[in-house]
């Protein structure tokens, strides 16, 4: 299941939807929550690329007997890293709530640009 957006400020949301879209058929409700996490989890790495500036940006969910992985690829130049924000600052809690939610995440280089890569498992 894949999509790709153009980096602007509407990627966010529709790779929300995309997401929830997706696992709405695979997730009971009993765990609609682990839907929500990672539709915040795209939402946060996708608005990390608007703000790289990529002009395109994939997004990519994987499923399997074990967990779901979700890939947000985009085009933009620079390396995702953890910030310290403090209580005041404005931005760079994305990578923090990424690290809370993912049972594990990575980033890999591609010719152009990178994938950030967040895996959750699977419930019984």
């Amino acid at each position: 299941m894949i999509i790709q957006l153009p980096g602007n400020v509407r990627a966010p949301a529709a790779a929300r939807e995309f997401v929830r879209a997706n696992l709405e058929a695979i997730l009971t409700t009993a765990h609609q929550s682990l839907g929500d996490d990672l539709a915040l989890i795209v939402s946060e790495l996708v608005t990390n690329s608007v703000h790289a500036e990529a002009r395109t940006i994939e997004v990519e969910v994987r499923v399997d007997d074990e967990c779901i992985e979700v890939h947000v690829t985009d085009d933009a130049g620079g390396w995702p890293t953890v910030q310290a924000a403090t209580v005041d600052s404005l931005d760079g809690r994305g990578l923090e709530i990424v690290d809370q939610l993912a049972d594990s995440w990575r980033t890999e280089s591609r010719a152009r640009g990178k994938s950030v890569i967040a895996t959750r498992r699977r419930p019984e």
